[in-house]
């Protein structure tokens, strides 16, 4: 009875620990703006604006910096590129332009400039959700992920190459110098958008996923179990 007692307890504590310690770290999932907000925006010509965000909720740091640009516009006045983050329509971040125009997007994730601090030594996968993509002439959309510890910089490119809703992978382990990050003090996360022309798509979600913590502290209660049964063994 006793030792039936402890196993449940291990695997209680177990369980506890591992809904906690598994849980998705969310980056943002475009469910928060600035009120009066700020979108959409239209770009007809070659041009940048800058949107910064503060006191947002469900972003990690409380604050979002866009930059969009149009890069290229065939015919200046009619071609155009047009964002915006829509939260009360299926809170989506939504992008899209015209045959002749091409833009790009930038979100910046710094808590306004401070640095995050966050810690994310273990997150074994960034995620980014789409919820639609036309794969516009067959043009494929390259997504770079960029970590910065407010001293060295690991980035990473995914592309989307087939339409539809889909779920672009970034594993830490295969960034460009993320041995170099201090992972527990992550200052900066900066996701870079580049479609071709003619591209719409819409992003529904950024989070970050931990590494499982369920087996580890199974195992660890699996060795409790058995060295209480090897010294009850040992007694006999």
């Amino acid at each position: 009875m006793k030792e039936w007692r402890a196993r449940l307890a291990i695997f209680a504590i177990a369980g506890g620990m591992t809904s906690a310690a598994c849980a998705d770290v969310l980056i943002d999932d475009f469910s928060s703006v600035d009120d009066p907000t700020p979108w959409p925006v239209v770009i007809t010509t070659i041009d940048s604006i800058d949107i910064n965000e503060l006191g947002l909720t469900n972003v990690i740091g409380g604050s979002r910096h866009s930059t969009v640009r149009a890069t290229f516009l065939e015919t200046l006045g009619l071609d155009f590129v047009q964002a915006a983050i829509v939260p009360n329509f299926g809170m989506i971040l939504d992008y899209s332009s015209t045959a002749g125009a091409r833009g790009d997007w930038d979100l910046l994730y710094d808590e306004d400039g401070a640095g995050l601090n966050a810690d994310f030594s273990a997150i074994t996968d960034i995620m980014i959700e789409f919820g639609r993509f036309d794969f516009a002439n067959g043009q494929p959309l390259p997504v770079t992920v960029t970590l910065f510890d407010g001293n060295s910089a690991a980035l990473l490119t995914r592309s989307l190459d087939s339409p539809g809703p889909q779920t672009l992978s970034f594993a830490m382990s295969d960034f460009s110098g993320i041995g170099l990050l201090d992972l527990a003090h992550l200052q900066s996360i900066s996701v870079f958008l580049d479609p071709g022309a003619a591209v719409d798509f819409r992003l529904t979600q950024i989070y970050g996923v931990p590494a499982p913590a369920s087996l580890a502290l199974l195992g660890l209660g699996a060795a409790a179990i058995g060295g209480r049964r090897w010294r009850g063994a040992g007694r006999n």
